[in-house]
């Protein structure tokens, strides 16, 4: 697919976009739940604690983005507790179309577009929802681009290719497992 003919969205048609509760991680004990806070490394987990009783845990299956360290995306497959409240407060995006490749993908766009903001001009939740990032459009089969009537992503009525997405971010983790297990092959020589 073209670069070229990708085509913008902005960040709050594609996603519902959630906040965590407040919590501070010092009212929580050693735990198995992974806590997600403001941090560019780690999947943006800095521990694992054990929620509160009868405390809901914030759905996976969604892209967390920080406002913090460069503003990183990750993708969280499972349930956890999010660092919640003023500040550094992670933002949750979800969308019923997301799998674990088509959100890498996105939070690679958006660590990209987000390089924009400084700590001057920091990436607030309001930046994020505006922020509008580039990704490949669903094409019919002729190459022309499929519009959607509902106009739900965009103003013209593309829809972002959810497959396409998929597909190329898996081909990339099977190269990187093949580059992994050869070198796992000479390691052993």
């Amino acid at each position: 697919m073209n670069y070229n003919e990708w085509q913008e969205f902005e960040v709050s048609r594609l996603f519902t976009i959630k906040s965590p509760a407040s919590r501070s991680i010092k009212t929580y004990t050693e735990g198995t739940v992974p806590y997600v806070s403001s941090g560019g490394v780690n999947n943006g987990i800095v521990s694992y604690l054990e929620p509160k009783k009868n405390e809901e845990l914030e759905k996976g299956n969604c892209i967390t983005v920080s406002p913090l360290e460069g503003t990183p995306a990750f993708f969280q497959d499972t349930d956890f507790l999010g660092r919640g409240g003023a500040g550094s407060a992670i933002s949750m995006l979800y969308n019923d179309n997301l799998t674990k490749y088509n959100a890498l993908f996105i939070c690679t766009v958006i660590k990209i577009c987000a390089t924009k903001f400084d700590y001057s001009d920091a990436f607030t939740s309001d930046n994020l929802k505006t922020l509008r990032i580039p990704l490949p459009a669903k094409k019919k089969q002729d190459g022309t681009l499929y519009i959607e009537d509902e106009k739900k992503y965009h103003d013209a009525g593309f829809i972002p290719d959810w497959q396409f997405m998929t597909e190329y971010m898996a081909s990339v983790e099977e190269k990187a497992q093949v580059r992994i297990d050869i070198l796992k092959k000479i390691s052993l020589l």
